[in-house]
């Protein structure tokens, strides 16, 4: 699939902004702060529902304004589909595709995206949430039906933790909590299934990518669950396993929970170890090697959602990437992307760009867009 054309209005620094895209690369060339990042994050967002940079919505609304849209025309095949999200300060967020009402859940089957970002390193070295999000994203990207999930996740979170804070100050009947407790389990058990199942397919062609970026290393992960019940002898896969630990362990630290008035359980919580040839990336891998694995994993990402989603090549963004990279790994992964429908890249200067890549060229400067 392809990005025919992506109009934004109201996103962050963009009032409006409109452009036309074509198979192959395309450029978005400026310096920093002028808007380009704003541009390909709006396609992400179509794709997972969420920003690689922030964790709510409000930051992606333009100041002083109420309500922010993405509206992309998507091309499969033979076909076009039109697909919109209008974020709103307050409110849920409205969805259409082909100009008909949907939910907000159903856009990503359309859109599929995968990006590289001077940010990927924390999925590496970061904090748990960098990993959390990655994790999300292939999920999502891997089985967009899962934002649903997601969405259902969030609510049920909240409805939980209020009424945690409410039994901290009262001693109201816990039976009400026992009805959310089994809600939070059975979607935080898809969630759980979901990151092992997807993480582990994708493990295989991230090893492959990573010898050809910087040696014969084998990835791994270590999923680093909240509840001490998750040991090595329960099955991260099995659906039955992950909901009677969950369960285990939200009983067990029932009165603590009720204490700080918050869930301490769940995929919210939990973290993963990416490993190089049995060695913690986050402890152990240089710059490059760090590098090399946050890129091998997107690598992966990608090579998966081409060979398993009915939607083929996803977009490739590659977001300043290459300020970030030396020549060689410039090249190696230019190299390793080349032949994907559609790639969007943003610079600061063309002068970042490696000499085999050349494309259409877009001047971004605050917030306008203007193809060359």
């Amino acid at each position: 699939m392809w990005v025919e054309k992506l109009d934004i209005t109201n996103w962050r620094n963009h009032s409006h902004s409109s452009l036309d895209f074509q198979p192959g690369t395309t450029i978005l060339v400026g310096p920093n702060g002028q808007g380009k990042t704003n541009v390909v994050e709006a396609l992400v967002y179509l794709a997972t529902l969420g920003s690689h940079r922030v964790s709510s919505s409000q930051p992606l609304i333009s100041d002083g304004e109420q309500s922010a849209t993405i509206y992309a025309s998507l091309r499969h095949d033979q076909r076009s589909v039109g697909v919109g999200l209008t974020l709103k300060r307050k409110g849920s967020t409205d969805a259409q595709i082909n100009g008909v009402k949907a939910k907000a859940s159903d856009i990503p089957h359309w859109a599929s995206v995968v990006m590289f970002a001077p940010e990927d390193t924390a999925i590496v070295r970061g904090q748990p949430g960098d990993r959390r999000a990655f994790m999300d994203q292939l999920v999502v990207s891997a089985s967009p039906s899962m934002s649903a999930v997601y969405q259902d996740f969030e609510r049920v979170l909240r409805q939980r933790n209020s009424l945690l804070k409410s039994l901290r100050a009262s001693s109201n009947d816990l039976s009400t909590l026992t009805v959310w407790n089994d809600k939070f389990v059975e979607v935080a058990t898809e969630i759980i299934v979901g990151r092992q199942r997807y993480l582990r397919e994708v493990m295989p062609l991230a090893t492959e990518n990573y010898r050809l970026l910087a040696g014969d290393d084998v990835l791994d992960f270590r999923y680093l669950p909240s509840v001490s019940v998750l040991s090595d002898e329960i099955d991260l896969a099995d659906p039955a396993d992950v909901s009677a630990a969950l369960a285990e362990g939200i009983g067990t630290r029932a009165r603590e929970e009720i204490d700080r008035g918050i869930s301490l359980v769940g995929p919210h919580r939990d973290d993963v170890e990416f490993m190089i040839s049995g060695k913690p990336g986050r402890t152990h891998a240089s710059q490059g090697e760090t590098w090399s694995l946050a890129l091998a994993l997107r690598l992966g990402t990608a090579q998966w959602l081409r060979q398993e989603r009915a939607s083929g090549d996803p977009i490739i963004v590659l977001d300043d990437v290459f300020s970030e990279l030396d020549r060689s790994r410039r090249e190696r992964l230019v190299g390793l992307v080349s032949d994907y429908s559609q790639i969007i890249v943003t610079a600061a200067v063309e002068e970042d760009l490696p000499s085999q890549l050349s494309g259409v060229l877009v001047d971004v400067t605050a917030g306008v867009l203007s193809p060359r």
